[in-house]
């Protein structure tokens, strides 16, 4: 199916719930708000959902002002899911509502995907944002500058600000249009790179004092509580991207960190060099994900998930 597919529903419906996976992340986020954006400016009624609070990182990005935390009244509805093809990763309330929907459209980018969708496209090579670009290109939309900054941080986030291997020459190519459009890279960057807040630092201070190295020095792996959050006055954003940061050690072709927001749920977030495919080990826990970036969310105990994680791992590494 290709992308010229999704027009004739774009045109009739009056009506759209858009949607992105739980822990939404900036490709998620950019690319919910800049076709939000685009589908508003046609006249369209939009209802941009989240699952999970908007992390403070991403406050500037113009049409946050849109987003919702509820779900719509009525069913009368035609979903758009973005950057994720499996119903349990809207969330189980947003996963049984798009599940009763008589329409459903999804743009994802992962290879391990789901299901999900009466209409479905998947490119593993470009970022969510860059599938978007494309799908407003066909719908003749224009690009405002505020549409054109969620897709600039859409796609920096998915790149690692154009450092990961799905970073190609029309990456760049697709950034210098966005740049046209009045975007400014070294103010995205900064955003993205030097806004933390503290809590995000005292975070890494407890997965740093409990990294380990295992599988001679193949696999990186570290765990944060309940309590560490609590204690840190930290959101689950502030975690983001430790196991990347962890996976930049030399010699590691894994990294994984257990993360335990609330108590007795576990999420994991896996990163991998490419040697072994995190994507098809995450779906085996439910999860899902790239060949070099994963994850999935367990309700279990958070010790014994991390023994039987690290075996698996091991013997994948040896």
């Amino acid at each position: 199916m290709g992308l010229e597919d999704f027009l004739p529903a774009i045109e009739r419906a009056p009506r759209f719930f858009l949607a992105t996976h739980v822990n939404p992340d900036g490709d998620g986020i950019g690319s919910l708000l800049a076709l939000s954006l685009a589908l508003k400016e046609k006249g369209k009624v939009v209802w941009p959902y989240l699952a999970d609070e908007l992390p403070p990182i991403y406050e500037f990005l113009p049409g946050k002002d849109l987003l919702r935390y509820s779900l719509p009244p009525g069913e009368d509805w035609v979903a758009i899911v973005l950057d994720c093809g499996d119903a349990h990763r809207l969330g189980e309330e947003a996963g049984a509502f798009v599940e009763r929907l008589p329409e459903v459209l999804v743009l994802d980018h992962h290879e391990v995907s789901g299901t999900l969708g009466t209409r479905r496209y998947v490119e593993l090579t470009y970022a969510t944002g860059a599938l978007v670009y494309k799908l407003l290109e066909l719908m003749r939309a224009p690009i405002s500058y505020e549409i054109a900054l969620n897709l600039y941080v859409a796609i920096f986030s998915d790149t690692g600000g154009f450092r990961f291997q799905q970073t190609t020459a029309e990456t760049f190519a697709l950034a210098q249009r966005l740049i046209e459009a009045g975007v400014n890279p070294a103010e995205v960057a900064e955003r993205l790179t030097e806004h933390y807040p503290f809590s995000r630092f005292c975070l890494l201070k407890q997965a740093l004092l409990r990294l380990k190295l295992s599988a001679h020095g193949r696999i990186a792996s570290s765990f944060l509580t309940h309590e560490d959050y609590s204690n840190c006055h930290a959101s689950k954003a502030d975690s983001d991207d430790f196991a990347t940061l962890f996976r930049s050690i030399e010699g590691v072709e894994v990294s994984i960190l257990l993360k335990e927001f609330n108590p007795g749920e576990v999420s994991v977030s896996l990163r991998s060099r490419g040697k072994i495919n995190v994507a098809t080990f995450a779906a085996r826990f439910g999860g899902g994900g790239h060949r070099f970036a994963a994850g999935f969310k367990l309700k279990t105990d958070l010790k014994a998930l991390r023994e039987t994680l690290l075996k698996e791992l091991e013997a994948l590494a040896s």
